[in-house]
């Protein structure tokens, strides 16, 4: 296990760059996560943990092929997305996007991660098929999105696609689109 020591460190550089850009996840195919309970969840729901960054030493063994690093608690916290780094500082390997069969949660354009990750964890509990996310609604792998969604991205799957891909697939699936308005003219999803 590799001990790291400083800021300039090509691992450390690595993780920043995941944090903050979405076009550096897409083209390294993987994102950044923060917590033992958050990597926990991972190992245990199947994600492709691909490295890790403790705090001083490793917590627990994890399966091969996961890369393991150290640093001091000033270094960890440097290479987090949090503002209050718990540690370790992970990496994961974006999920193959499965199609959604029945149920699905559609969100469209909405932009605050932490109301896109609120709903990723909503859809888990409910049992939901799938979430899709079109329109410009917030990136899926940003930390805000994955602190906020506790976990349920691992097992929650979320497909990310435009608004014609969206209707493309409802009709070839034969699925109807309900929509949610807040507005007296609504008519209950029960009764239609």
């Amino acid at each position: 296990m590799e001990q790291i020591r400083s800021r300039k460190n090509q691992y450390i550089l690595h993780l920043r760059a995941l944090a903050r850009d979405k076009d550096v996840r897409r083209d390294a195919g993987e994102y950044v996560c923060d917590g033992e309970k958050l990597l926990r969840e991972a190992l245990q729901f199947g994600a492709e943990v691909t490295s890790v960054l403790w705090r001083d030493a490793a917590a627990f063994p994890l399966p091969d092929g996961a890369a393991q690093y150290t640093a001091d608690a000033e270094l960890v916290a440097y290479a987090s997305p949090l503002m209050h780094s718990p540690g370790p500082v992970f990496t994961v390997r974006l999920p193959e996007m499965r199609l959604p069969l029945r149920h699905v949660i559609v969100l469209e354009g909405v932009q605050d991660p932490g109301n896109v990750g609120t709903v990723i964890r909503t859809a888990n509990a409910l049992g939901m098929d799938a979430v899709v996310l079109t329109g410009a609604c917030a990136d899926l792998y940003s930390p805000k999105t994955v602190r906020a969604a506790m976990g349920a991205l691992f097992r929650q799957p979320v497909l990310t696609c435009t608004t014609d891909e969206l209707l493309q697939l409802l009709h070839a699936r034969g699925l109807k689109l309900y929509g949610a308005a807040l507005t007296d003219a609504a008519q209950d999803l029960r009764c239609v």
